[in-house]
C-alpha cells in the first residue's frame, strides 16, 4: 500500500510544514515512551500516566500482574453505570447482601436502596455488599457479571486482566490486573461524568426506601487533601497487600497514578503528582482542520478530526508526520503520527472530509 508522507516539524506551540511529498511503504510501529527519571518508589508496581494521551511518565514493573483488592470496583462501577438504564431505581437487599465480608456500607434486610447510592457507597466506602447487590442487579449473578468485568476489559485493552468478583476479595476468587491496565481502566471511566462525579465526592448521604440514612465519607485521603485530585480509589486484602489508583489535574493536564503494595502510597502518589506536573506540560501538536495538500494529484480532502496533544518534557525533538493512502477508497484514508527522538509515541486517524 502506498502512502503520500507529509512531514511536520513542532517547535514551541506552532507547527510549520516542510515541502516534502514522496511515495513509499510505511509499517506502523506502537512504541510506550516514559521518562527515565531515577524516581524511588517503595511499590512493587507502579506507573504514572497521562490521561488523554495514555503516555507512560513514570513506571516500574507496570506490566506485571497483581491481585487487585479493592481498586477492582472502578470496574465493578463503570459496568454497573454503562448496563443499567435507570440509576435512580430501587433494589432489594436481601440476606445474601448483609452476609457480605469485609468492608460494608451495612444495608439492612428488606430495605431497598438505590443503584446510584450503592454506587456511592462502592466507590467512597469501598462496601463489598455494595458490590454484590450490584453485581446481581446488572449481572443476576456473579458470574454473569464477572463475565461483564471481562467484556469491558478487553474493550478498554487491558490484555493482562482477569476479573472474577465485583469487590476484589480474593480470599475464594481472584481479580488480577497490572499497574498499566488499571492506569488504562481509570482514563476511560474518568470519560463518564456520572463515575467522575462519584469518584471525586467527599462525602455523600441519602435515604433509603424505609427512611434509613446512608453516609458516606470518601476514604481516599487525597480526594480531601489536595485540591487537584480528581478522584480514586483505595484497596487492601491480606493477599494483595495496599492498593491505590489516583487521579489528578492541574493546567489542563489530568494524570494517573496506581501502585501496587507501596506501603507508603499517599506520599508515593504525590511525590509522582508532583514529578508530572512539574516535568511535563500538555502540548498541542496540530489542530483540528482540513489539511491543504496544495496537491492536484491527490482527489481527496484531508481532515483531522480532533486535536493531537500530547504531554512533553522542554527538551524532547518531537516531529509529526502525516501519512495518507494513495486513491483511498475508505472514510480513514491515513494517520498523523507523532514521533518522540524518532520512535513513534502516538498517532490518530485521518478521515476523508465531505
Amino acid at each position: 500500500m502506498f502512502f503520500l508522507w507529509l512531514t511536520y516539524n513542532y517547535v514551541g506551540d506552532n507547527v510549520f510544514k516542510k515541502i516534502l511529498i514522496l511515495f513509499l511503504i510505511i509499517l506502523s510501529v506502537n512504541v510506550v515512551i516514559h521518562a527515565d527519571n531515577g524516581l524511588m518508589i517503595q511499590a512493587s508496581s507502579y506507573i504514572l500516566m497521562e490521561k488523554e494521551s495514555k503516555r507512560v511518565l513514570s513506571e516500574k514493573n507496570m506490566n506485571e500482574r497483581y491481585l487487585t483488592a479493592s481498586i477492582a470496583k472502578i470496574m465493578t462501577a463503570i459496568v454497573t453505570i454503562e448496563n443499567c438504564d435507570n440509576l435512580e431505581k430501587y433494589v432489594e437487599v436481601g440476606l445474601d447482601t448483609i452476609r457480605q465480608e469485609g468492608s460494608s456500607i451495612y444495608l439492612k434486610e428488606g430495605d431497598k436502596v438505590k443503584i446510584i447510592d450503592l454506587l456511592y457507597g462502592l466507590l467512597l466506602r469501598s462496601g463489598n455488599d455494595a458490590a454484590y447487590l450490584l453485581a446481581k442487579t446488572v449481572g443476576s449473578s456473579i458470574d454473569n457479571f464477572a463475565i461483564l468485568m471481562n467484556q469491558m476489559a478487553k474493550k478498554v485493552g487491558m490484555i493482562s486482566s482477569t476479573f472474577n468478583n465485583p469487590s476484589g476479595l480474593d480470599s475464594e476468587s481472584f481479580n488480577y490486573s497490572t499497574a498499566y491496565d488499571m492506569a488504562l481502566l481509570m482514563a476511560y471511566a474518568l470519560n463518564n461524568k456520572i463515575f467522575a462525579k462519584i469518584t471525586s465526592t467527599k462525602s455523600y448521604s441519602s435515604k433509603t426506601y424505609l427512611g434509613n440514612t446512608l453516609y458516606f465519607v470518601n476514604k481516599h485521603k487525597l480526594v480531601h487533601n489536595l485540591d487537584y485530585v480528581t478522584g480514586g480509589k483505595t484497596g487492601y486484602t491480606k493477599n494483595a497487600k495496599r492498593t491505590l489508583v489516583t487521579s489528578a489535574k492541574k493546567n489542563g493536564m489530568e494524570l494517573i497514578v496506581v501502585t501496587f503494595n507501596c506501603g507508603d502510597d499517599w506520599n508515593a502518589h504525590q511525590k509522582l503528582f508532583d514529578y508530572g506536573f512539574n516535568n511535563f506540560k500538555m502540548k498541542t501538536i496540530l489542530r483540528k482542520q482540513i489539511i491543504d495538500l496544495n496537491n492536484q494529484y491527490y482527489d481527496v480532502i484531508p481532515f483531522l478530526p480532533q486535536d493531537l496533544r500530547y504531554p512533553l518534557k522542554d527538551n524532547e525533538k518531537v516531529k509529526c508526520i502525516v501519512y495518507l493512502i494513495n486513491n483511498p477508497k475508505d472514510k480513514i484514508i491515513g494517520k498523523a503520527s507523532l514521533y518522540i527522538n524518532n520512535k513513534e509515541a502516538t498517532s490518530i486517524e485521518i478521515y476523508r472530509y465531505y
